[in-house]
């Protein structure tokens, strides 16, 4: 495939300039109903608004939404930050984690491999998952993928983050990653906040730089591991 063909196939905006791609994973089970996924819903969409102020930000970062319930879904393909639409999750159902991450981390991959196609050059990759509760699958293909993906080369492939709300199993989120952040309440506007000033952070930097990000907003706490 032609790299026109590829442009037009995905949407990318200055395929000259670095680019990071960021998937938000979003638990939708149904013990999200709520005033949990309507704050989920609202942060999502401000998070939009606020990031793509940022001219930079607008250019280098793509972001794609992944929902899990019953099973994975992705609800939005990446597309330039300016570009998202806007969304409106519904729970419903259980709480398939593993797949929702073997999603997110294949979705990943295949953004990689695209911008690799363009002669882009990119930062590490962000999975930036939330969820309340436990896996109701098996999570032990999408643990050992993550791993596996973090510890790639020098410097790992992926940056997976594991916030917790209420409900969440704090077992599961540390097996999973030592990136662990956990909510007092469901109320995202926070860390979303916080989110959007990491990618600005991130879009400003040189591909391989590690920008210090600001710390965690009230009511959000690292989850301490035993990595």
């Amino acid at each position: 495939m032609s790299t026109e063909e590829n442009a037009k196939k995905q949407p990318i905006n200055a395929p000259g300039e670095p680019h990071m791609a960021c998937v938000l994973l979003l638990d939708a089970s149904y013990s999200m109903n709520g005033k949990a996924m309507d704050s989920l819903n609202k942060a999502v969409n401000d998070f939009k608004e606020q990031t793509a102020k940022d001219e930079l930000a607008q250019k280098r970062i793509d972001i794609a939404i992944i929902e899990f319930n019953d099973g994975a879904r992705v609800v939005q393909e990446f597309t330039p930050l300016g570009q998202m639409q806007p969304v409106r999750l519904v729970p419903t159902g259980l709480t398939s984690m593993g797949e929702g991450i073997n999603l997110a981390i294949d979705k990943v991959k295949e953004r990689s491999a695209f911008y690799a196609s363009m002669g882009t050059p990119c930062f590490k990759p962000w999975i930036f998952m939330i969820t309340d509760g436990e896996p109701t699958d098996d999570i032990e293909e999408a643990r050992r993928r993550i791993k596996e993906e973090e510890s790639k080369g020098s410097h790992g492939k992926l940056k997976f983050w594991a916030c917790g709300v209420p409900g969440y199993s704090e077992k599961v989120l540390t097996s999973l990653t030592n990136r662990c952040i956990a909510l007092d309440e469901a109320n995202f506007e926070g860390i979303f906040n916080w989110l959007s000033e990491s990618m600005v952070a991130i879009s400003v930097s040189r591909v391989g730089e590690n920008p210090k990000l600001e710390d965690l907003p009230k009511g959000a706490q690292v989850i301490p591991t035993d990595w």
